[in-house]
């Protein structure tokens, strides 16, 4: 990916919020990629890419078109943004972990290598470090320092140009400082890529933050979504799910309006999803009623709450 030249950015949470609708790329959907060998193997579950979904659906309401698990491992990471960035052509991607003082730590590296970018540390993150992390860092010796120092070590436009790149490609490198308690930002680039880290506590607080800056850039998809339980099995439920989804793909087109099962097998139901994009209540009403009068098994008409609780 070629880079001729870069603009680097820092915004303080001041900054970020007076963003306004047609000043930046606008947000359609949106793609997660989450980093780290503990997911692949077993010995962390992740909740970063379920919160990012729900953060999509239900404040920025546009569909997450696709989530990424893959290792710390450079080659990985990079075959998976080419996945987002390229083949998909996603709007917002959000990177979640690589970003600690351990040799696996990659991330930082790897994303500033894809872009062409410098990777070099941060002054601006190391004077936040010492202001908030002082005590810390004087009890470290000058190895462990150094490495705590990897995490502000960051992506930076280039000093020298690169001579072999014929691209024209302008590569915006922005820091956002979101809260005064926390020493790191989150790191951008072009509008597109949000490199996030990985502590779920960390992830969760964050996503939510950019919620200002993120929002009047979103063309929203107006996803809404109403739930239905039954007592009814899936394989009781399975032709008269597929023939009213196809009445719904001709009455709203294919896509618009989207019908799932889902089972709760420890108690003994099952819940229909019904979501819209661009529709309203009055658009599902219809459908809601077909289930309840067409399926059985006592089927009633369940809130948001009580499916969230179905799923514990």
């Amino acid at each position: 990916m070629g880079v001729s030249h870069c603009l680097y950015h820092t915004l303080s949470r001041m900054t970020q919020f007076t963003t306004t609708r047609g000043g930046g790329k606008p947000i359609r959907n949106a793609g997660c990629l989450i980093i780290g060998d503990e997911i692949l193997n077993g010995k962390i579950l992740d909740t970063n890419s379920y919160n990012f979904a729900r953060f999509c659906f239900n404040n920025l309401s546009i569909p997450l078109k696709r989530t990424i698990v893959c290792g710390d491992d450079e080659q990985d990471i990079i075959n998976s943004l080419n996945i987002l960035l390229k083949q998909d052509k996603l709007d917002l991607i959000i990177t979640s972990g690589g970003l600690g003082s351990t040799h696996d730590d990659i991330t930082y590296k790897v994303i500033s290598d894809y872009f062409q970018l410098d990777y070099q540390l941060d002054q601006e993150v190391v004077d936040r470090m010492k202001s908030i992390r002082g005590e810390y860092l004087d009890k470290l010796n000058p190895e462990q320092l150094n490495a705590f120092y990897r995490m502000a070590t960051l992506p930076a436009p280039p000093q020298i140009s690169n001579p072999k790149s014929n691209s024209t490609t302008t590569t915006i490198v922005e820091k956002y400082f979101i809260d005064d308690k926390l020493w790191f930002p989150i790191v951008g680039l072009n509008e597109q890529v949000y490199i996030l880290p990985g502590v779920p506590q960390l992830f969760t607080q964050l996503i939510k933050d950019m919620e200002p800056m993120l929002k009047p850039r979103v063309i929203s998809s107006d996803l809404i979504r109403r739930y239905v339980v039954t007592k009814s099995g899936e394989t009781q439920l399975a032709p008269f799910l597929t023939n009213l989804q196809e009445k719904c793909d001709k009455k709203y087109g294919k896509g618009i309006l989207k019908l799932g099962s889902y089972p709760h097998m420890n108690l003994h139901i099952n819940t229909i999803s019904i979501i819209g994009q661009k529709l309203n209540n009055e658009d599902l009403d219809w459908i809601v009623q077909a289930l309840i009068e067409n399926i059985g098994g006592d089927a009633k008409e369940i809130t948001q709450a009580q499916e969230d609780e179905y799923s514990k």
